[in-house]
């Protein structure tokens, strides 16, 4: 038998090493990402370079947002976004102040930033520090780290839930997959309706009622101002309550959480039940106020006898403007707005250049103070709905609130003022950046 020679015996040695290589690289893929499932989402449309020059036209340029939001957040090294940032003051006692709350929220825009930005390896490492501060045992979230109190909202985690699969369509690996479905699970039930929450509501003792849903019968009367003014209760609570109590405890959903393309997205993908975005979508469409009043109800429950909407949230006989126009812009991504309500929303941009916190039912008017967390969702609607006049004027009001001076640590960034002082919120900053594209 011939001898192999040195080199022989190398060219060996080096072609079973790539042998084990590339077959434990197979292996390796195999196992995380070949035994993950894929997943098709909804697609919307993105804002193009003429709505991009609308945005900068009024202060609102979305790259430089987004370099100096990274910046002045996420420094030394930081995963987690803030919830705020609080630049020094003109007062040398004034030092700058990041907060120390860390919104699950938060971390789904920034999420969405890094996976439309194509930043596979910031995603990735947000994703996993998220999962290892945030979550729970049952297989939610909390809504907050680093406060005193931790507590999980609906709301928090659909959020969580949505940037999660749309970085799972690009990035995801198996095991991103089981934690997708078991966020799924402890979030809807069988029928695929989100699970009800404890929520609190302002009362109004004098109209307490149980109203049931008369929405999207042909010829049925819409709701009375006297059937929707207040929040509602249950009839069997009416002996318990506190009438020196303004606010009670009810068990329902927000209709805002009803996040109807992420719904749709589950459902098409098998993750919740079939005919879930058709029942969610009549759900939301009957939450319309009527009565003359095109905004929508803060929540519902489900009762024997049909769905009762609960139209007040912390506020008596008042509807959220930045509850309702979350639940405008869920609609108007799946083109389902309903045209009265986005009339009415536009008119009174169009016409005042603000969005107030409250609208009052029974005066038709609205309070003073401005709904600062509305203004994005407010944009996508606009775009969304093809209205750059629209658009150009909710653009123009957040312009004013973006930093100029060039010596700013926040140039290009969002602000709100303060007792005085100026605060850049992670939800204005990652909100516009999305919003922009």
């Amino acid at each position: 038998m011939k001898r192999l020679t040195g080199k022989q015996l190398l060219i060996i040695g080096i072609s079973l090493g790539i042998a084990l290589i590339v077959g434990g690289g197979y292996l390796f893929y195999a196992r995380v990402y070949g035994n993950a499932a894929k997943i098709n989402l909804y697609q919307t449309a993105v804002p193009s370079y003429e709505w991009q020059d609308i945005a900068a036209d009024n202060n609102i340029v979305s790259d430089y947002l987004w370099s100096r939001t990274k910046k002045l957040m996420l420094s030394d090294g930081g995963i987690l976004i803030p919830s705020s940032y609080m630049i020094e003051g003109r007062l040398v006692t004034q030092e700058a102040e990041v907060s120390e709350v860390y919104d699950l929220s938060d971390q789904a825009l920034l999420l969405k930033c890094y996976v439309r930005a194509g930043d596979r390896l910031a995603a990735t490492t947000l994703k996993n520090e998220v999962i290892k501060q945030f979550k729970t045992y049952n297989g939610t979230y909390l809504s907050t780290v680093g406060a005193d109190v931790d507590y999980s909202t609906i709301s928090d985690n659909v959020e969580w839930l949505d940037a999660y699969l749309e970085y799972y369509s690009l990035y995801g690996t198996s095991s991103d997959y089981e934690e997708i479905q078991q966020l799924t699970a402890a979030l809807f039930d069988d029928n695929g309706e989100l699970i009800p929450e404890s929520l609190t509501v302002a009362k109004y003792v004098d109209t307490l009622y149980v109203s049931t849903d008369d929405h999207g019968d042909e010829g049925e009367e819409d709701s009375s101002l006297e059937q929707i003014y207040g929040a509602f209760v249950g009839e069997e609570d009416l002996e318990a309550v506190d009438r020196d109590d303004p606010e009670t405890e009810i068990t329902g959903v927000k209709i805002s959480d009803i996040d109807l393309m992420l719904i749709y997205n589950l459902e098409q993908n098998g993750l919740i039940a079939g005919g879930s975005y058709d029942n969610a979508l009549a759900t939301v469409k009957g939450a319309v106020c009527g009565g003359g009043i095109p905004y929508y109800a803060y929540a519902y429950q489900n009762t024997a006898s049909g769905i009762n909407y609960i139209y007040s949230g912390t506020e008596n006989a008042a509807i959220s403007m930045t509850e309702t126009i979350k639940t405008m812009k869920n609609l108007a991504e799946m083109n389902e707005l309903d045209a009265a309500s986005y009339n009415e929303l536009r008119n009174l941009i169009m016409n005042t250049g603000f969005i107030y916190m409250y609208y009052y039912i029974t005066t038709g008017n609205y309070s003073e103070n401005i709904a600062y967390d509305a203004y994005v969702d407010a944009m996508q609607i606009a775009f969304l709905k093809g209205d750059t006049d629209l658009y150009d004027t909710i653009c123009n009001r957040i312009g004013m609130r973006v930093a100029t001076k060039s010596t700013s640590p926040a140039l290009y960034m969002v602000f709100r003022e303060e007792d005085g002082r100026y605060v850049f919120y992670a939800s204005d900053n990652l909100g516009v950046r999305l919003a922009v594209g």
